[in-house]
Parts: structure tokens; C-alpha cells; sequence
């Protein structure tokens, strides 16, 4: 007679006990889940980007001239119905081509004297000055029509809690009236739509020099840090470090 030995209490089966094997499947698992998601992540965070600026200008352009262009061709043909056809795809194209046209008559008009005239009338206004001024410094910036070489000076900068440094950018400089000290304007882009950030004050040595270009900092910015350069300037070439307690006095 063959004696049957019980069932293990501490086997596979009934145990909960996972097996190397599974372990490896999962790990497995888990990497190639995690490739995908880095390799559908551009395509997604490009989608998004797109979307949100196409969003904007159907939104603030291409609805408005849609409906302008309704009202036009219904005031000229006496109140009768449009198409349908004509309402949602007709009047959009029309009037993306209409704002097209604008768009390069106002560039025609920049190459002339009337944008500076325009720009003086504006200038004269007294809320609308300040407004107006700014945001003109800012696109003649874009335009390559004003230098401000210290814009692509890329910095490190302590935000938003000490201990830890964001990448920012220089946008001007000022000088502290009680100290003389100068005073850093920086930017800090968001992830990943660097256009949003925030404008912070700055003592300039509290701020670290860093060794990207303009271009990788905000790449890196887009792509979450996984485009970073491999190396980075984080710490100062001269830390104030307190010197270490001297043992002389033991």
C-alpha cells in the first residue's frame, strides 16, 4: 500500500505565494507598458498643444469670421436661408481666408511709416500706454527689431521652496535702491506649455549660471525633463559653505 503524503499547507496552490515566474512576467509587463507610454507621449502632448491653439483661434477668429461672413452673405441675399453646407464649412473657409488677407495687409502696413503714426497716437492714451507699450517691447522682441541679449540667458533658480532649483529665464535687470544690489527679472516656464510661468524678482547671486542652451532648457521643459542634457551646472563654482567646526578647542 502506498502511503500518500498530506498536501503541503505552505504550496502554490491556496497559498497567495506569487512565483518568480509571474514576477518576471509582471516586470515584463510593466516595462513594455511603460515604453508605450513614452512612445505615445509626443504624439499626445503635440496633439494637445495643437488642439488648445486651434481651440483658441476658432474661438477668438475663425467663429467670429464665420458668422460675419453669414451675416454678409444674408444681408446681400435678402434674408433667404443659407445651406447648411454653407453655414458650417463654407463661411469658416471663407473667413480664415478673409483674416489670411488681413493678416498680410496689417504686414504690409508694418513695412510702412502708418505703424509707427499708429503706434504714437496709442502711446498718447493714458490707460492704454502702459498696456500697449509693454505688449509691443514684447513682440518687437519676437520680431528680432529689439535686443535684449540677457532674454536667453538661462538661470537656476530656487522655486518654489528652498532646496530645490527650477531652470528660469533672465528678462531684465534692476537695482535695489537701499543695498545697490542687482535685481534679476526671471521667468519660470511651466511643463509642459512653457508659455505659462511665473515672473519673479531675484537677488543675481542667488541665482545659478546654467549650461544649456536656450533651446534644450525648454526643450527639456516640453518633454517633462526626459530630453535634459546629460550633464547640468547646479551648484555654484563658489558655494558659501560654513567653514567646519575646528577641533582645536577638544
Amino acid at each position: 500500500m502506498v502511503s500518500i503524503p498530506p498536501p503541503d499547507p505552505s504550496g502554490a496552490m491556496g497559498s497567495g505565494t506569487v512565483t518568480p515566474a509571474a514576477t518576471t512576467s509582471l516586470g515584463r509587463l510593466r516595462r513594455r507598458m511603460l515604453a508605450g507610454l513614452l512612445l505615445i507621449m509626443p504624439f499626445v502632448v503635440t496633439f494637445w498643444i495643437v488642439m488648445s491653439i486651434y481651440s483658441a483661434l476658432e474661438g477668438y477668429i475663425i467663429s467670429p469670421a464665420a458668422r460675419l461672413v453669414v451675416q454678409l452673405v444674408e444681408g446681400r441675399s435678402g434674408g433667404v436661408a443659407l445651406p447648411p453646407w454653407f453655414v458650417h464649412f463654407g463661411a469658416p473657409v471663407l473667413g480664415v481666408i478673409g483674416v489670411a488677407v488681413l493678416l498680410l495687409l496689417f504686414g504690409t502696413i508694418a513695412r510702412s511709416g502708418l505703424l509707427s503714426l499708429f503706434d504714437r497716437v496709442l502711446l498718447q492714451v493714458p490707460v492704454i500706454k502702459v498696456i500697449h507699450g509693454a505688449v509691443s517691447r514684447v513682440f518687437r522682441f519676437l520680431q528680432g527689431q529689439s535686443s535684449l541679449p540677457e532674454f536667453k540667458r538661462a538661470v537656476l533658480v530656487a522655486f518654489p521652496h528652498p532646496g530645490m532649483r527650477v531652470p528660469a529665464f533672465v528678462t531684465a535687470s534692476c537695482r535695489d535702491v537701499s543695498s545697490q544690489k542687482t535685481i534679476l527679472c526671471v521667468y519660470v516656464p511651466t511643463t509642459p506649455i512653457p508659455t505659462s510661468g511665473y515672473m519673479i524678482l531675484i537677488p543675481e547671486e542667488e541665482v545659478t549660471e546654467l549650461d544649456w542652451g536656450l533651446d534644450e532648457t525648454i526643450e527639456a521643459v516640453v518633454s517633462f525633463g526626459i530630453t535634459a542634457p546629460t550633464h547640468v551646472r547646479y551648484y555654484r563654482s563658489n558655494p558659501a559653505h560654513p567653514p567646519p567646526p575646528s577641533d582645536s578647542g577638544s
